[in-house]
Order: structure tokens, then sequence, then C-alpha cells
């Protein structure tokens, strides 16, 4: 694997004089690996950033660049910037920030949960610690559309060496599946998938009937090549899909540039997806989608996109589809979530089914919403949202610690809905137990009217506590405070 590990100590270094590794000679030093970027990786010239140990060597990292915001455009209107690396973080972490085109008078390192403070702002220049791996956004004067993210990782634990059995291997450089980079990578059962830090595949990976497949490493898997916009949903392809597939582990690459959801997940049991990191421009570019799903883990990953980040739904079909089935057991923990259009965080509305179906067991755990703006579609609300249509029932939801940061113009905290949207095929059915605990939006900007609707005296939503809600830093204990919309079909609301 081509890379560059730093390790930083008071004894002495040695090096490989071709330049790609740095390490001292004892095993126990402390580790900082960076990857080689391939000379062909966009690039984004905003920012130059610099990383290395308490005291060290400054190391200077590739600024790779993440196209966002641009719906139903032919072309991305704005361009993010990203730099990643690993450390074992048994000493301090210093990150230097350099913009290249203007000085930094005001600079916020968000989640604010994190207290990351930047230090040694000198006109065009930060620095700031981590003490621990994770996802943070630095915003230079005010503008969320050009920020920079830090991705810091522990190093890898087993990967996978190339000429295993059964894996599908990509080292550093650039890989184009089908020689045009619109390919498609097909998983049999037992496969693995291997894209090693420094290397960027494009094209696709499906699996269906799948049993024991995995997909991990440090690199990226990019739609880049495709030509096709999200619309119609037949036409643009998913950069992960699985269907009626089992035991499934997608961990620590980077997904960029869809030309539709970037990873769905239909009718498959016991996944996990943990330390990914996604981030996506066009509409419909949705983050991580478990269709019909159960058992499934969304662990420490980022998404950022123009649409769902994290949709939870019974089935996507144009019409009632007979393999709905239940969605349950789904946890989303531990993320950071950054959607331009869309909602953060959706359950439904999609069933599309003839059937009585089932959400239920779904907890949401220590979520940062860094931002999220609705599309201006009255029945598409919520940073928050569940919308339950096709006789479907959601029961037994939790939201904890939950924290949303910022909205954008028509947008709603919280909707929670029985309806029938162009998405049903006829009304929800029953929302019922859904509990909130410490969920705050955190801007002091009045939101659109929180909404809690029932559909008909037959179809409710019953059962919805709220503990320790806070808005603008004040705490909810009414409608009126909390700016809620609850109509005469919705009842048991409690605020703690």
């Amino acid at each position: 694997m081509l890379c560059i590990v730093f390790s930083i100590l008071s004894c002495k270094k040695k090096r490989v004089e071709d330049g790609t590794l740095t390490y001292l000679d004892s095993s126990s030093s402390p580790e900082l690996t960076v990857f080689k970027a391939p000379e062909e990786a966009p690039k984004n010239n905003t920012f130059s950033v610099y990383v290395r140990y308490e005291g060290g060597e400054w190391i200077d990292l590739h600024e790779y660049d993440a196209e966002v915001d641009g719906g139903n455009l032919k072309v991305p209107i704005y361009h993010m910037a990203f730099v990643s690396f690993d450390a074992d973080f048994s000493k301090k972490i210093e990150v230097k920030v350099q913009k290249n085109n203007g000085s930094m008078s005001n600079v916020s390192i968000r989640p604010d949960i994190e207290g990351i403070k930047p230090t040694n702002i000198n006109d065009n220049t930060i620095t700031f610690s981590l003490t621990r791996p994770g996802k943070v956004s630095v915003e230079v004067n005010g503008d969320l559309h050009n920020n920079l993210m830090v991705f810091a990782n522990r190093p890898e634990e087993n990967p996978v060496a190339q000429g295993t059995p059964n894996v599908y291997y990509y080292g550093p450089g650039i890989h184009k599946i089908g020689g045009n980079g619109q390919g498609t990578i097909t998983l049999k059962s037992n496969d693995k998938v291997y894209i090693a830090g420094g290397a960027i595949v494009y094209g696709n990976i499906e699996g269906t009937g799948v049993d024991n497949v995995s997909i991990s490493g440090r690199g990226i898997l990019c739609g880049g090549m495709y030509t096709d916009h999200a619309y119609p949903h037949t036409v643009g392809k998913n950069l992960i899909k699985l269907e009626n597939s089992t035991n499934i582990n997608i961990e620590g690459i980077t997904l960029l540039n869809t030309v539709s959801w970037n990873v769905r997940l239909n009718f498959c049991n016991t996944v996990s997806c943990k330390n990914m990191k996604l981030m996506g421009w066009t509409i419909n570019s949705d983050g991580i989608n478990p269709v019909a799903s159960r058992d499934v883990v969304i662990d420490d990953c980022f998404i950022r996109g123009y649409d769902d980040c994290i949709s939870i739904k019974g089935s996507y079909a144009p019409s009632a589809n007979p393999l709905a089935k239940d969605t349950k057991n789904i946890t989303v923990q531990n993320c950071i979530l950054w959607i331009d259009q869309g909602r953060a965080v959706a359950i439904g509305p999609e069933s599309y089914s003839t059937e009585l179906r089932l959400y239920e067991n779904i907890n949401f755990k220590n979520i940062d919403v860094l931002y999220n703006e609705n599309y201006n579609v009255e029945w598409a609300k919520g940073a928050i949202s569940i919308l339950i249509g096709d006789d479907a029932t959601a029961r037994n939801v939790k939201f904890e610690d939950v924290r949303v940061d910022r909205l954008g113009l028509n947008t709603n905290f919280i909707t929670i809905a029985i309806l029938q949207s162009t998405y049903n095929v006829s009304p929800g059915k029953r929302i019922e137990n859904i509990t909130f605990n410490r969920v705050s939006l955190n801007t002091t900007q009045q939101p659109l009217q929180n909404r809690i609707w029932g559909y008909d005296a037959t179809k409710k939503v019953s059962g919805v506590t709220f503990s320790n809600l806070k808005i603008g830093g004040t705490t909810i204990n009414n409608t009126t405070s909390g700016f809620f919309d609850i109509n005469s079909f919705s009842e048991n609301i409690i605020f703690n």
C-alpha cells in the first residue's frame, strides 16, 4: 500500500529514500498515516492543510474537491474541500489550515459539541488540535458552501491484503470500472471489495441475493464518470446497491459525486455501515437508504447531499410492491449530517404497498445536523421527519441527543404526519410511541411551525413524548413555545 506513515517521538527517524514512508524504529511510536493522492485526483485550491503530531514536522495533505449543492442543475454550484488521515491519537494531533484566497477573520469549527477552538489565527492561517478521531467542518467568514471537512480516522484494523481470495483489490491510483468508469462490480457471496488509501475507483458496486460481503478501505468510490442525471430513477446508478442480501459490512470508504442514491439497501438483513464519508450534489443524492430492511447499524458517518441523508423506506417502486415488508431494528448513531436541500433524518413516506406494513424499533443517537434546508413542498418538511403512508404503522422510534445547528429557508425542525403523498398509494395507518430525549435546535431563528398531524379519526398519531426539548437554548414545555401545530387527530402529546 503506497502511503506516508509518520511517527513522531524524540528518537531517531528512519526514512525510505523514495519519500513514500517515514517512520521511527520504535514499535511504540505514535502513528500518523497520510495516503498519497493520485495525480489526477480532484483538487480543491481554496485551502492548504497540514497535519502533525504535537511538536512534530508538518505534513502537507491533499485537499480533495467535493461538488455540493446543485439539485436539478446539470452542474454543481459549490465546491467543498476535504482532507483525510489516520492516527492512533496516542498524542495530540495539530491541524493547520491556510485560506489561499483571502483572510480568515471569522472561523468556526463544528459540530460545536466537540468544543474545538482555532488558535494562532494569523490573517489567513489557523491551527487547532484534535485529541480523538472525528469529522469536523471548518467554516470561514460564515461560508457554509465552500467549507473544509477534516476526516481524522483511527488506523485500519485488519486491512484486506492484496491477493486474498474473493477480493476485488484496488491499490493506490485511478481505476475505471468497465474501462470508462461507468461499469459495475457485481458481487457474489463472500466477496470483498477493498479500496486502499490513495485509490479512486470510478464506477458502482451491486449485489443481489448475496451473503457475507464487505466493502472497505480508505479510498474513494466515485460516480464522476457518469453523465446520467438522477431522474428518472431507472437511469441514475446508485454507487452501492444491495438487494435481498445479508451480512453486509461497509466501512471506511468515501463516496463521491453519485448521480443517484449513494447507498441503497433493498430488503437486506444484518448490515453495518461504519465510518463512511458521503458527499453528493445532485437531486436524489440520498446518503444511506435502508428500504424494507432489518437489523441495520449506521455508525460514525458523515453525509452531505441534496435530498435525504438517512431515508428509511418501506419500499420504492412506481406502483404497489409485493416485496414490501416490515422495516425494523435500525440504529443510526454518532453521525454528522448536512443536507443542502431535503431532510437529514427521514422515516417514510414510501412503501408502495397494498398490505399493512410496519416501521418499528428505529433509534437515532448522538447525531449532529450541521445544516438542513427543506424542499418548498408542503408534505416534505422537517429536519427530523416521520411521514407514514400506504397503510403502514410507525412505532417505537426514539431520537436521543440529536442536535440541529442551522435551518435554511422553508424548513421545519420536526414533522410527524400520517399522509398520502405523491409517493403513496394510500394514507398511513398509525404513528405511536415516539420519544425525543435531549433533542435541540440550536439556532435562535424561529423555525417554521413544527407539525404533528394525524390523518383522520381512525388514523391517528398517539403517544409522542418530548423530554428536554430545546429551541434556541430555551426548554420547550408546551406547544406554543415549541411552535407546534398539532391537529385533532393527534393525542397523548407530552412535554417534560
